[in-house]
């Protein structure tokens, strides 16, 4: 018949266990032995081994049949080092993997990740206008300066924008996957929408109100309270966010056309984002059915907490960090300054770097 020999030996019983089993068998690997052998022989095998066993020793010996099948005769020494099957473990861990069934049931949780890194990656784009990007230069940032329209509003008219009416998600998460952003398109119609948020497809809805609330919950106004208290509050998932306007908090005095001005270009402009936004694009279209399924169930709610959680905190963290000194770009835009009020990251940088923090918090979730 034929066997083989595999040792787990250490230390002393090592050498040991060598000189038997090479006295018996071919050496065909660093520790495994094969031959053939009759019974008498591999019964001898076994008794020397014994004879010289010690708490370090661990041979396994497994019989052939056939062309592609073996078996586990027997273990002389310490059988922990191998399975019931004489299989050696490759991998260990401490964790109690026991009730695994209860701890990763997270469904949504690729919804989750793909809304949050989308979102990360578009929640600044407003900060490209020229009215931004001027409240950040040196010298008008000594005081605090209010924008006529908040970064966020913008950044939803630009996505709404770029959307352009599609009626399926899949239809601009292919063009964005395809990396086909036309800035001229995006930016020539923006002061004529008054509602970002209505009309879109589920996931882009989705993502239009994180981008929305990443700093603050749109709130509504004295008229709009009025409306609502004699409409009543809509439950309906389009209904909810088709009635926010920019009166919700977004809007303040001043001179609104300078807020959709961007001289400087788009985020797009970077390869690095552009390379972010294919791969989330690409990863979120297969999302189209969960998202479907969130919406039809309430679960969207709890989807977006969670989303809007892992945007916040890896936006506040990202925002806290120095820029970094090796970050390559070819935009000018500023996304914040530092302490002395100079500016500090760039902004397509400060968009993909918290995009892929606030991804590493949502994966924790589960």
């Amino acid at each position: 018949m034929m066997v083989t020999f595999v040792s787990q030996c250490e230390k002393n019983a090592l050498n040991k266990t060598r000189r038997v089993l090479d006295s018996f068998a071919n050496r065909i690997g660093t520790n495994v032995w094969q031959t053939l052998i009759t019974e008498e022989g591999l019964q001898a095998v076994k008794k020397l081994l014994r004879q010289t066993a010690t708490k370090n020793t661990a041979v396994s010996c497994h019989r052939i049949h056939g062309y592609n099948r073996s078996e586990l005769d027997w273990i002389v020494g310490n059988r922990s080092k191998f399975n019931s099957q004489g299989f050696v473990p490759v991998h260990t861990t401490k964790q109690n993997v026991i009730n695994t069934q209860y701890e990763n049931d997270w469904h949504y949780l690729p919804l989750i990740k793909s809304l949050t890194a989308l979102s990360a990656l578009f929640h600044d784009w407003g900060k490209a206008s020229t009215c931004f990007q001027d409240k950040l230069k040196p010298a008008r940032s000594k005081k605090a300066i209010s924008n006529p329209l908040r970064h966020e509003w913008v950044s939803c008219l630009l996505l709404h924008a770029f959307v352009n009416g599609a009626k399926q998600d899949s239809e601009w998460l292919a063009r964005l996957a395809a990396g086909e952003i036309n800035e001229t398109e995006i930016t020539k119609n923006l002061a004529t929408i008054k509602n970002p948020l209505k009309s879109l497809p589920p996931l882009a809805s989705l993502i239009a109100w994180l981008v929305l609330s990443h700093h603050r919950l749109p709130l509504p106004q004295d008229k709009n309270k009025q409306e609502l208290q004699r409409d009543k509050t809509p439950k309906d998932f389009k209904q909810l966010f088709s009635i926010i306007t920019a009166d919700f908090g977004y809007q303040n005095v001043g001179d609104l056309a300078e807020c959709l001005k961007f001289p400087d270009g788009l985020p797009h402009q970077s390869q690095q984002w552009l390379k972010d936004a294919k791969k989330w694009a690409t990863k979120t279209q297969n999302c189209e059915t969960s998202a479907n399924t969130a919406i039809a169930n309430g679960a969207w709610r709890l989807v977006l907490h969670h989303a809007r959680l892992s945007l916040m905190l890896g936006d506040h963290y990202y925002s806290s960090c120095s820029a970094d000194p090796e970050w390559k770009t070819v935009l000018k835009l500023i996304a914040n300054t530092d302490n002395k009020k100079n500016p500090k990251q760039k902004l397509d940088e400060h968009l993909v770097r918290v995009s892929g923090y606030a991804l590493n918090i949502s994966q924790t979730l589960s």
